[in-house]
């Protein structure tokens, strides 16, 4: 493959996303998104997707995000990278769908006292409309230019697929309901999140310590304070009075707003990445023996 300066959009406009969405997802997230962006994504969406009480009280048994947040980014970042860049339909991403069926389902008979925190449909239909409809949402709402029709397409097609790939504790999710397209998919992440949740202490600890690894893993000790408002703005002010972490004024939330702004600008000017994102993620990873000595 020729790979000029901007070579991403040349590739994909030659596919049809109605048969090469695999293809598309994989092309797009491998060569066009950043590690900083896909963090961007993970921990903000995270605290979104545990708005209702048990989803937090789970995430708060597991203790991973508070006590081992490093090992919890490698080992999200290793699903993501199995399910959009190597295919839903590889040997990696049939393998990760299974694993994670089977954390879920050993989370589900060691925690009696949390009955069905893995039978809500909606509670998988949401995690996934919002990987999907993440980096639209926030473009467009920065008045940005968002997500090309075609990639809206193969995003939706991605995402269908991998929700019939998951399993509830009471069964597959193959007869279950997925949003129809794309509209339907943002339709149903507004009704979502527009639904009454009440805080809970749990929502609240899980919250913070996100928030602090952000921070602390990805801007220096004099920035931190930006990187706690960025996730914040990234959650999103419904969910961090949620879970009780604070808002942010309207100057820093200018502030953020510019920064990401540039950001996305920046993006759109640099050439696209020749090494894909699973590699230059693979160049950070830290070893069990470091991220023993990060746990401690």
């Amino acid at each position: 493959m020729r790979r000029g300066y901007k070579w991403v959009d040349r590739e994909l406009s030659r596919m049809d996303p109605e048969t090469d969405w695999e293809r598309m997802v994989s092309l797009y997230v491998g060569h066009r998104v950043p590690e900083f962006a896909l963090a961007m994504m993970i921990y903000p969406g995270t605290m979104r997707m545990m708005q209702p009480s048990f989803g937090s009280a789970t995430l708060a048994h597991t203790s991973k995000l508070e006590r081992r947040p490093h090992r919890r980014f490698q080992d999200g970042n290793d699903f993501l990278m199995a399910w959009m860049v190597d295919g839903l339909s590889s040997t990696a991403g049939r393998g990760a769908a299974a694993r994670l069926n089977r954390i879920h389902l050993a989370i589900a008979r060691g925690t009696p006292h949390l009955p069905g925190n893995f039978d809500d449909t909606d509670d998988f239909v949401y995690p996934l409309v919002l990987l999907a409809t993440f980096g639209d949402r926030l473009q467009t709402s920065l008045g940005l230019p968002g997500t090309s029709e075609p990639m809206k397409t193969a995003w939706h097609r991605w995402a269908e697929a991998l929700f019939l790939l998951l399993e509830r504790e009471s069964g597959p999710l193959s007869d279950e309901a997925f949003p129809k397209d794309w509209d339907a998919m943002i339709a149903f992440a507004v009704e979502f999140e527009s639904r009454p949740y009440e805080p809970t202490e749990s929502g609240h600890r899980v919250a913070t310590a996100m928030m602090e690894f952000f921070a602390e893993r990805w801007f220096p000790a004099p920035f931190r304070a930006f990187g706690s408002d960025l996730t914040r703005y990234l959650a999103g002010e419904r969910v961090c009075r949620l879970h009780r972490i604070g808002w942010i004024s309207p100057r820093r939330e200018r502030l953020v707003r510019a920064f990401l702004k540039s950001a996305f600008r920046a993006q759109h000017l640099l050439p696209d990445f020749r090494t894909p994102l699973p590699e230059r993620l693979r160049r950070n990873r830290r070893t069990d023996a470091q991220l023993t000595e990060l746990e401690r």
